[in-house]
């Protein structure tokens, strides 16, 4: 008589594994935002030295919110919120240093013309003034 060896069912061991690995799955935890905190803080550091705070407050102030609802929501556990704000604050930070380095460039280009212009007139008055006598005669 021959055994007939009949494949077991192993749907239940599969099924185990399964559940096993997503519980392992959501037991690993996002780390915690900090480089992203730290770049934020760099940006909004380097916005506020290159003038921003007077040039483009209100940008500078916006990564600043960012920057400290990012820190709360870290230490409340929210770590992926906490990553996508600090991320804006640093590209907040990044458009406020921008916005005051094309402010500065756009006085710094009126200032040239200005003086350009007064160069110009000098040199038109000069060529329309009559000419000077020597009191040498020809």
């Amino acid at each position: 008589m021959r055994h007939v060896i009949k494949p077991r069912n192993n749907v239940g061991p599969m099924v185990l594994s399964v559940l096993l690995l997503s519980t392992l799955a959501a037991c690993v935890t996002t780390p915690p935002p900090s480089d992203q905190v730290a770049v934020a803080r760099a940006a909004i550091e380097t916005a506020r030295s290159s003038g921003a705070a007077e040039l483009a407050p209100a940008e500078l102030n916006i990564a600043r919110e960012k920057l400290r609802r990012a820190e709360q929501l870290a230490l409340a556990g929210n770590r992926d919120e906490a990553r996508v704000l600090a991320e804006e604050a640093d590209v907040d930070a990044q458009a406020a240093r921008s916005k005051s380095a094309a402010i500065r460039a756009n006085r710094a280009l009126y200032e040239v013309e200005a003086s350009l212009n007064a160069v110009r007139e000098e040199s038109s008055r000069a060529t329309m003034a009559p000419a000077v006598t020597t009191g040498v005669r020809p």
